[in-house]
C-alpha cells in the first residue's frame, strides 16, 4: 500500500533536504476558448492570474521554473512579471496540452531529476504546498506525487525522470493528470483535508465568478 501524506492548514511533512533537482513547468499556452478572453490575464487584486501562479512557483524550493506560453503570448509577456521564471513559447499549442508538456520537459537541463507540472490557471496553490509535495515525493521514493482531493489525484504533479518517456509519448489535449490517474500505484498522494487549501481550476466565466465570490472581502 502506498502511504498517504496528509496536509492540514499550514501543516508540513517532515523536512527533508531537496537533493533531487526539480524544475517546475507552468502550463499556460491555452487559448481560453471557454473563458472568451485570455484567462492568464484575469485580474485578481491588481495582478494577472498567471503572474500569481508563477510567483507561487518562484517562491517555492523549485530549482528552475519554466512557463510555457502559446496563444496570445506577446500580450501575456508584456503584462506579466516573471520573477526568476524562464519563458518558452510553444508554436504547436493548438494541438493540445501534451505538446506543451513535451516542450517543457525538452527545455530542462540534464541535471534535473524530476519535474513538477503546474497548471497556469490553478488558484489556491501556495509555495508551501508545492514544497510539501516535493518533500512527499522525495520521502516516498515513488516515481510520482500529486495532490489528492476527495480521493481524486490532481495537479500539481511531480514526475521523476524515468516517467518522462511516458509523458513524451502523450498526444492531443491530455497531460500528466491522465497519466497519474491511469497508474495510481506509481503516485504518492498528498491528501488535502477539508480545512486545507484546495486548488481551483479557472476555465469559464462562471468558475471565475464563483472563485471571486468565495474570497473574503
Amino acid at each position: 500500500m502506498i502511504p498517504a501524506y496528509h496536509a492540514g492548514p499550514g501543516g508540513r511533512t517532515a523536512k527533508t533536504r531537496n537533493d533531487m533537482p526539480c524544475a517546475g513547468i507552468v502550463l499556460a499556452a491555452g487559448s481560453s476558448l471557454r473563458m472568451g478572453q485570455p484567462k492568464q490575464l484575469l485580474s485578481l487584486g491588481g495582478r494577472p492570474l498567471l503572474e500569481r501562479v508563477v510567483a507561487v512557483a518562484c517562491g517555492s524550493q523549485l530549482d528552475d521554473v519554466v512557463v510555457i506560453l502559446g496563444a496570445d503570448h506577446e500580450l501575456i509577456d508584456q503584462r506579466v512579471r516573471w520573477g526568476r521564471a524562464r519563458i518558452l513559447v510553444n508554436p504547436d499549442h493548438a494541438s493540445g496540452m501534451s505538446t506543451s508538456l513535451r516542450a517543457g520537459l525538452a527545455a530542462l537541463g540534464s541535471e534535473v531529476e524530476r519535474a513538477m507540472v503546474i497548471m497556469g490557471d490553478q488558484l489556491g496553490v501556495s509555495s508551501g504546498l508545492l514544497d510539501r509535495l516535493l518533500e512527499v515525493h522525495q520521502v516516498s521514493l515513488r516515481p510520482a506525487a500529486a495532490l489528492s482531493v476527495g480521493g481524486l489525484l490532481q495537479p500539481p504533479v511531480v514526475l521523476r525522470r524515468d516517467l518522462w518517456g511516458e509523458v513524451m509519448a502523450l498526444h492531443g489535449d491530455v497531460g500528466a493528470r491522465s497519466l497519474i490517474r491511469a497508474r495510481p500505484e506509481l503516485v504518492a498522494p498528498l491528501v488535502l483535508g477539508s480545512d486545507a487549501e484546495h486548488p481551483i481550476d479557472i476555465d469559464t466565466p462562471d468558475d471565475w465568478r464563483r472563485y471571486r465570490s468565495s474570497i473574503p472581502s
